[in-house]
């Protein structure tokens, strides 16, 4: 593969991080999930097989942007916004899966004293193509696009510890990855990690 990026970061205005960045990469010889013919193990038929396959020489292209903004010493607000562009260019028929065409990450954290904070985030995509069916049957869909809303507070007793605990999919949305496969609902969560 041959991977060229060009970008740009810096402070455009007071309190404000930001970060842009062009990038494409050529591909030789790219590996894929591929949806096969049934097989036959252990005296059970399977009903949909997937392989990783040799499938084409592609390109993908695409943009990245990021901004993070200080509203205050208590509040801060930020996002990352991803554009991908995907071409099959030995074989543009079959197109390429398994990758949002848009994918969105945006929050907000607010820090009431040193010691504590609570981040509320959001998590979107769309354009996700996937491979279903097997065979000469083989043909290949695009999912519907999700978001996501997660929230989590954080505690650190001790600047090397910090003690977590939130929700991901806090409305319970569903969405899946792959057809036919949906993603879990709501998860509550609580982690404890240590900094050396």
């Amino acid at each position: 593969a041959l991977h060229l990026e060009t970008g740009v970061r810096g402070r455009p205005w007071s309190g404000a991080r930001g970060s842009a960045a062009v990038f494409v990469s050529h591909i030789e010889d790219l590996m894929q999930r591929v949806n096969i013919l049934p097989v036959t193990t252990c005296g059970a038929t399977a009903t949909a097989c997937t392989q990783l396959q040799n499938i084409a020489d592609a390109r993908h292209a695409g943009v990245e942007l990021a901004l993070d903004q200080d509203l205050g010493p208590a509040w801060q607000v930020g996002g990352q916004y991803t554009y991908l562009d995907r071409q099959n260019r030995s074989n543009p028929a079959v197109p390429l899966t398994d990758t949002p065409r848009n994918k969105l990450f945006a929050y907000a954290t607010w820090k009431p004293v040193a010691r504590w904070e609570v981040q509320a985030s959001a998590d979107a995509e769309n354009g996700r193509r996937v491979a279903y069916g097997s065979g000469n049957a083989a043909t290949y869909t695009r999912l519907s696009g999700y978001a996501l809303a997660n929230l989590k507070a954080v505690f650190r007793p001790v600047p090397a510890v910090a003690l977590e605990a939130g929700a991901s999919n806090l409305f319970d949305a569903n969405y899946a990855l792959a057809d036919g496969y949906p993603m879990p609902g709501r998860l509550w969560f609580a982690n404890a990690r240590y900094t050396f």
